[in-house]
């Protein structure tokens, strides 16, 4: 009886440590690439992101300008764009667009504010927003 017993723990072991030993690999794997910067997040591109010469090319239906309005009006605005804070985001965005298929695009002064109103916006559920990271003025005819 006592030997039955013995006989099942040494069987058992080996598993034990098989198991022991890929939960250490996987977690080691984790680690390696969480605080690796190629692999990290900020280092990867949005999918709302858009180059500056699509975005030229793309007729939006809406244009949303997070930036201050100390800042547009210093240093001006594209044409027909809506000021709209990323505070005021989802209070007033619903005002504006009643088709949540319109395109939008979201630009800022080069910061993440244009990054983090256009997440907002495709978490509110408008699946056709895309953020400019430059300023608007490459939006504009004649700039490279």
């Amino acid at each position: 009886m006592v030997l039955n017993i013995f006989q099942d723990y040494y069987r058992i072991l080996p598993m034990k440590y098989i198991v022991t030993i890929l939960a250490f690999v996987f977690i080691i794997t984790i680690v390696t690439l969480f605080m690796n910067p190629l692999y990290s997040w900020k280092n990867q591109v949005s999918p709302l992101h858009i180059p500056i010469q699509e975005a030229r090319s793309r007729r939006f239906g809406f244009i949303v300008d997070v930036r201050t309005p100390e800042q547009r009006n210093h240093l001006g605005y594209y044409p027909n764009s809506v000021p709209i804070s990323l505070e005021r985001l989802r209070a007033e965005v619903p005002l504006d667009i009643t088709n949540k298929n319109t395109w939008i695009l979201v630009y800022s002064n080069g910061d993440d504010k244009a990054k983090l109103a256009a997440e907002k916006l495709f978490h509110m559920g408008y699946p056709n927003v895309r953020f400019i990271q430059e300023t608007y003025l490459s939006l504009m005819p004649g700039s490279k």
